[in-house]
């Protein structure tokens, strides 16, 4: 008997050696791959590679991917090999060649690479992330919804929610004030007002389920970020496993949002210039599905509220933090409304030149997209080289890392709108700035994205005088979050002009 179990726990540990020396051997070969193309590589370490400093604090790919384009700028490379766990990923540090993936080459790298579950998780089927078979006639589809025609219709209904958020300001006056929160209630009506003609009312309704929803979308606890994970970095595996990375809550909200929008306009023979008509259009053209409309619902209410909402909130701490810059501002719009009856109009607003530059100034420091995703699509040679890209490879593009180098952006840590001015953007690279993406898949709702935030800006800026609280702690960026985003509540203090 004891020979028996003495021979059994034999075989269990001979197991465990063998199982131990055949996960070794298979992250010393993975750890090989882009030396043996002769690509400049970031030493990995067992056994997450080359994210092990930072998944501690978290996983946002964008501050990660920064490090990556720093460190193999100090060395002189144009490009480098990095990997998240053991997935080969090519970090691109020269604009030339980010022009050759995003735009030049773009055939090479139509898709973005995200996990998606298409059939097992609809939901999250969305332009944003599926690839390009499905992508391209979708992307034309949508596209009516973002002209400047759509832009000018919907204007009106913006300004309205920008006077309900200076309303709710005035409440505050001397308060400190986390502007997060008033800019996220801001964009949650906006896009209930333009995607689905829907008041959310968010000032006077701060809980109401539309906000609600915001805030779920973007609320992660250990689960949600473990099945991140695993998206992330063994995305055939989690197909395999039918992994669902949608919050299920936020998608049986939207869906009955959705369904019962329809169902209305459909009955009362109701007919708006919004998001949600497009899809109907297309439901009735095109065969779409509830889910896929839910789908683009979702991403839509995600691109227009928090990013937008994050973005306005950077740009507002600067201005706070530098009062010379927030009184040329205030100048500029006071000038132009003068002009225009005291009005804020699609035309009024297109004036406002340096309000355009304070914005781009904000999208350089504080891109809400920091890492742009791309997957090659099939065997690409690197241009000027013999290195060949395989069909599958995942490619990141740091626009952080761009954004904050020196050698395009002298003195990168300071907020100088002038660097927007339209002498100095000719003097530089054009993909050197890249908050929107470029190329054909770039952001579809940038034209919105920017209405609404200048909007919002212009609101408050020429109402308010901004001071940053002396409670404010010093900005840190968030380790767990997907998207650009403070690691501390910004608090503003206001003071009416």
């Amino acid at each position: 008997m004891g020979l028996v179990i003495q021979d059994s726990l034999l075989e269990i540990f001979l197991l465990a050696v063998a199982l131990v020396i055949l996960t070794a051997l298979h992250f010393h070969n993975a750890y090989k791959y882009w030396t043996k193309k002769g690509v400049p590589t970031i030493k990995p370490k067992f056994p997450l590679g080359n994210t092990n400093t930072f998944l501690p604090q978290g996983f946002s790919i964008g501050p990660i991917t920064k490090t990556f384009y720093d460190e193999l700028k100090r060395e002189g490379h144009k490009f480098g090999g990095v990997y998240l766990v053991t997935v080969p990923n090519l970090v691109v540090v020269d604009p030339d060649y980010v022009r050759d993936i995003l735009s030049k080459d773009f055939q090479y790298f139509a898709d973005r690479g995200f996990y998606h579950n298409k059939k097992g998780d609809p939901l999250i089927a969305n332009l944003f992330v599926i690839d390009s078979a499905d992508w391209r006639g979708l992307r034309v589809k949508l596209t009516p919804t973002f002209t400047s025609g759509k832009m000018k219709t919907m204007f009106h209904s913006v300004v309205e929610c920008a006077n309900y958020m200076k309303e709710a300001i005035v409440k505050s006056i001397g308060q400190d004030v986390d502007m997060k929160e008033i800019v996220g209630r801001y964009t949650t009506d906006v896009i209930g007002t333009c995607a689905f003609g829907i008041e959310c009312n968010s000032f006077k309704h701060p809980d109401a389920e539309f906000r609600a929803m915001g805030r779920a979308l973007f609320t992660f606890n250990i689960f949600r970020a473990l099945k991140a994970f695993l998206a992330i970095s063994f995305p055939k595996l989690a197909l395999q496993m039918g992994l669902k990375v949608s919050n299920e809550k936020v998608g049986n909200f939207f869906r009955k949002v959705v369904k019962d929008s329809v169902k209305l306009r459909q009955e009362e023979n109701i007919q708006r210039n919004d998001f949600l008509q497009l899809l109907i259009n297309l439901q009735e053209s095109a065969n779409f599905t509830l889910d896929q409309m839910t789908a683009q619902v979702i991403s839509f209410f995600i691109a227009g509220f928090e990013t937008s909402a994050t973005t306005m909130n950077f740009g507002l701490y600067e201005l706070a933090r530098n009062p010379d810059i927030q009184k040329k501002l205030r100048e500029e719009i006071c000038q132009v409304l003068d002009k225009h009856d005291n009005k804020l109009t699609y035309e009024s607003l297109n004036e406002m030149k340096y309000l355009g530059q304070v914005l781009d100034e904000t999208l350089r420091m504080y891109p809400s997209l920091p890492t742009l995703n791309r997957r090659c699509t099939k065997d690409y040679t690197l241009r000027d080289t013999n290195i060949v890209i395989e069909k599958g490879t995942r490619v990141l593009i740091p626009a952080l890392g761009l954004q904050m180098d020196p050698e395009f952006y002298p003195n990168p840590e300071k907020f100088d709108p002038d660097r927007f001015t339209e002498e100095n953007k000719k003097m530089r690279h054009p993909f050197v700035h890249l908050p929107f993406g470029d190329g054909p898949r770039n952001c579809i709702g940038l034209r919105f994205g920017q209405m609404q935030s200048k909007i919002g800006i212009a609101t408050i800026v020429k109402n308010f005088q901004l001071s940053v609280s002396a409670s404010a702690k010093p900005l840190e960026f968030n380790f767990s979050s997907f998207l650009l985003q403070p690691k501390k509540t910004i608090y503003l203090k206001i003071q009416k002009v």
